[in-house]
């Protein structure tokens, strides 16, 4: 049998106004009222309002608490943080829940609250009866919350639900503070409590103020929760929630205008862009600690936006822009090199090498001593006669930025042997490579002879004082006698030039280093004997 001093209380929404007014209702008591003059309230309260069988129900439970002896009364009074009110109650008293009629006796009864001085726990549980939950936990993980109690004030043991709506008006904003409704965080906040039930071994929330009123900590089973970081992100929410409302509201208009009336006379409504509130971009992405990820989509239209507002930037961030121009070079840099060093393992073919290259000429760059830009892919240089048969082309035609003059380039494949069989004491070069080289010497000498003619069908104007002549083939041999044979080769080359795939992405390499920013070097500290004085 429960104890002597354990109430079963009927309970109307009325009954708070009642018990101010000095009313105390009886279980069989009856309120009428006249709804028509009600203000608007959520269809859960609409239906709470209806209830005729005076529920729900609150048990009280204060088996285990007890009054001070005047004894420990003056020690607490001793303390100048501690204020004591009348006859101080300690211990734990225990509030149960029953969304139907219960004896006392019976089982059913749903622990909803447990009160000490110090300490007030919640227990959220689902608190209507057709729930097919009902009596369970609201929350998946998290099984109670505790607030800790004020600095001056001692929480105090309810025995009537009037009681327990006062101790429930105190609790921190965002906690539902009507016992009818199953206790928790209010809908709106849902989002707090279920990114703490993702925490593994959590199911405790605990709120405290004072010198952790900041906290957001892990201890053990429980999650330290401070009152101003609680405040501070309710806050957050309903701004969020605010201005989602308002941008919904906004694309409605959008959305039915367009439709509706630009689509039935265009020429009286003209299409209208969505305005974007100030500061969107820079909100959404300080929500998070981490740059967030975009979708293929979102990462497309970002460089759309950028480059639609260059001109804007550069009058109101240039440092930003200049940053973000030096960013956008090295990363796609970086990526370039990527590509190029998966193409050199998985050696694919000439062809790919060509297209490659066509599509990212600044590689070609790194063949030239000086500023460079593409003129022709396998350009015709020549050399048919008058049956039309014949002629040369070749892998690229560039031509110095500054001065116009052209350049031939021969690509070959980075697999192709540079060096060949041993000839007394040293090494010939390979078959593939001294033709690369005659082939060019040769297209060099067609498009000096036709150049004029050639010439006249360009937009760019271009000059031939001196062509240039570049063969890209091959890799640096490993030994270091076949080294030495093929340096001695290339260097006796007159007016040719050869260089290896290999030597391009070193070079590439060594400017995508020379581009990323190094770390501050920290000053190493002086000892007392370097100091002058």
């Amino acid at each position: 049998m429960p104890p002597a001093n354990q109430h079963l209380v009927p309970v109307f929404p009325e009954l708070k106004r009642l018990v101010r007014l000095g009313i105390t209702p009886s279980a069989t008591t009856i309120l009428i009222r006249d709804d028509s003059t009600m203000p608007s309230m959520r269809p859960s309260q609409y239906a709470m309002q209806q209830r005729t069988d005076g529920g729900p129900f609150l048990r009280f439970d204060l088996e285990d608490t007890g009054a001070l002896s005047e004894e420990e009364l003056s020690a607490i009074e001793s303390d100048e943080e501690y204020e004591s009110i009348g006859d101080e109650i300690y211990g734990i008293s225990r509030v149960y829940y029953s969304d139907v009629a219960l004896a006392e006796h019976e089982p059913g009864w749903h622990l909803l609250l447990e009160v000490a001085p110090s300490y007030l726990t919640i227990y959220p549980i689902n608190p209507r009866a057709e729930h097919p939950e009902y009596g369970q936990p609201r929350y998946h993980g998290i099984r109670s919350i505790i607030i800790t109690r004020p600095v001056y004030t001692p929480y105090s043991h309810p025995a009537t639900p009037y009681e327990v709506d006062e101790l429930l008006d105190g609790l921190p904003k965002g906690l539902y503070t009507d016992w009818r409704y199953g206790l928790g965080f209010k809908y709106e906040y849902r989002c707090i409590v279920q990114a703490l039930s993702s925490l593994k071994g959590v199911d405790t929330i605990l709120i405290h103020g004072g010198t952790g009123h900041n906290d957001a900590k892990l201890k053990g089973n429980e999650f330290y929760l401070g009152v101003a970081r609680l405040e501070q992100l309710r806050k957050s929410l309903d701004r969020l929630t605010q201005r989602h409302q308002r941008e919904t509201a906004s694309d409605k208009k959008l959305a039915c205008y367009t439709s509706l009336l630009h689509e039935a006379a265009p020429e009286l409504y003209p299409p209208r862009a969505r305005k974007l509130p100030p500061d969107l971009l820079a909100n959404l992405v300080s929500l998070g600690s981490l740059s967030p990820r975009l979708s293929s989509k979102d990462q497309q239209q970002v460089a759309k936006l950028t480059e639609q507002n260059v001109s804007a930037l550069a009058k109101s961030a240039p440092n930003s822009l200049f940053n973000l121009k030096a960013e956008i070079e090295l990363v796609t840099l970086g990526e370039l090199i990527e590509i190029y060093r998966k193409m050199m393992d998985n050696k694919v073919s000439e062809p790919r090498w060509q297209r490659f290259l066509s599509e990212h000429p600044f590689v070609l760059d790194m063949a030239f001593g000086y500023p460079v830009k593409k003129i022709a892919d396998q350009p015709y240089i020549g050399g048919k006669g008058f049956s039309g048969r014949g002629g040369q082309f070749s892998d690229f035609l560039m031509a110095a930025r500054a001065t116009g003059n052209l350049a031939l380039i021969e690509i070959k494949h980075p697999q192709t042997e540079l060096i060949g069989q041993s000839y007394r004491q040293t090494f010939v070069p390979s078959y593939e490579l001294s033709g690369a080289v005659g082939q060019i010497i040769s297209q060099r000498s067609v498009l000096q002879r036709e150049v004029f003619g050639l010439s006249q069908e360009l937009d760019e104007r271009v000059h031939a004082h001196a062509i240039a002549a570049i063969v890209i083939v091959g890799q640096t041999p490993e030994d270091l006698a076949k080294q030495r044979a093929f340096e001695q080769y290339r260097s006796g080359l007159k007016d040719v030039l050869v260089v290896t795939f290999d030597e391009l992405q070193v070079r590439l390499e060594s400017i995508h280093q020379a581009l990323t920013p190094k770390p501050p070097v920290e000053p190493e500290p002086i000892s007392e004997e370097d100091l002058p004085f």
